[in-house]
């Protein structure tokens, strides 16, 4: 929590100091996960700008996603109550104009959090459901997957490297108003399956991503993008895992001036497993909301939130912060 404490002071500190207006203003979508117990340990990455700086690029981003699902069929069993703090770093690396290398790399923790209360609140303020969250104890930890083959229990606070990603993209179109890019990446089964760290199994995705700006006068960017992932065979899913899942996202930045964007985001997946429960085995759906701050022309800051607008199928609330850098 130390890294997610100074990004959100760093957010409120420049937003008071005085700013000078830049020629050429970052457009990037939200870094967005599932961080669902289940969804975070498979290979299902986060939109991107298609477009392709030479050089290095370096993003530091930090989640932190509240849990709570309790959902039963006859043969199955699903509870999930914690909380997830996820810090990473994803470096790009501009080879030419049309090629990148690119690598993110992970560190995690499971544990009982600290933001039940304020959550509960939330869900007194609004009148919405909470699921039963609120008739249990606060801050504690505890995940399980009752399957039809197979069991999965954490019930203690676990810390560490979570699994790594490499991937290689290439720009096909290049123009103001258009970019398209294709990607291939591997995720590397270096987080610990027990811990609920990684899967224990290394996944291939392919994915094509969009990125373009409006073509009248307003001032409104847009990225896309749609994929599929091959899941490697893992002990922890069992039987009831699925070979093949796709995924999509769409985000829109309006940008209020040479220093602030607002930032609205779409991004969904398939379901994760055959399965009866809601949580597992329906369409994953969540949206983002996000404020960008333009610190100079090569540092940004986002500071944003993700609901699970496909209730239960992603983590209750997820805070999320990026510091960019780009060449």
């Amino acid at each position: 929590m130390v890294i997610a404490r100074r990004l959100w002071t760093l957010a409120f500190a420049t937003s008071l100091a005085p700013m000078t207006v830049f020629a050429e203003v970052m457009h990037e979508p939200l870094w967005v996960e599932n961080l669902s117990p289940i969804a975070q340990l498979v290979a299902l990455p986060s939109q991107r700008s298609a477009d392709i700086k030479q050089g290095i690029s370096v993003t530091l981003h930090s989640d932190v996603a509240t849990h709570f699902v309790s959902q039963e069929s006859e043969r199955e069993r699903v509870f999930f109550d914690g909380e997830t703090q996820k810090h990473s770093v994803n470096i790009r690396w501009g080879l030419s104009p049309q090629w990148e290398l690119s690598a993110r790399i992970p560190s995690m923790k499971h544990n009982g959090g600290f933001v039940d209360s304020y959550v509960n609140r939330w869900h007194d303020f609004f009148g919405m459901s909470d699921g039963g969250r609120s008739t249990l104890p606060e801050d504690q930890i505890r995940f399980q997957f009752d399957g039809a083959e197979q069991q999965g229990l954490l019930d203690r606070s676990v810390s560490g490297q979570g699994d790594t990603t490499v991937e290689l993209s290439y720009v096909s179109e290049r123009q103001q108003e258009l970019q398209i890019t294709y990607a291939v990446g591997y995720k590397a089964s270096t987080g610990s399956s027990d811990r609920w760290l990684g899967s224990g199994a290394d996944d291939l995705y392919g994915v094509t991503r969009f990125s373009g700006a409006h073509q009248g006068n307003l001032p409104l960017y847009w990225h896309g993008q749609f994929g599929v992932t091959r899941v490697g065979q893992s002990a922890l899913f069992g039987a009831q895992q699925k070979d093949w899942l796709w995924f999509t996202g769409l985000s829109a930045e309006w940008l209020l001036n040479d220093r602030w964007s607002l930032i609205a985001q779409l991004d969904s997946h398939s379901a994760l497993l055959t399965s009866e429960l809601d949580a597992l085995g329906k369409t994953a759906g969540i949206l983002s909301l996000g404020l960008r701050r333009q610190l100079d022309r090569q540092w940004a800051f986002d500071v944003s939130f993700a609901e699970d607008i496909m209730v239960e199928s992603a983590p209750d609330i997820i805070f999320q912060a990026s510091l960019h850098f780009r060449p």
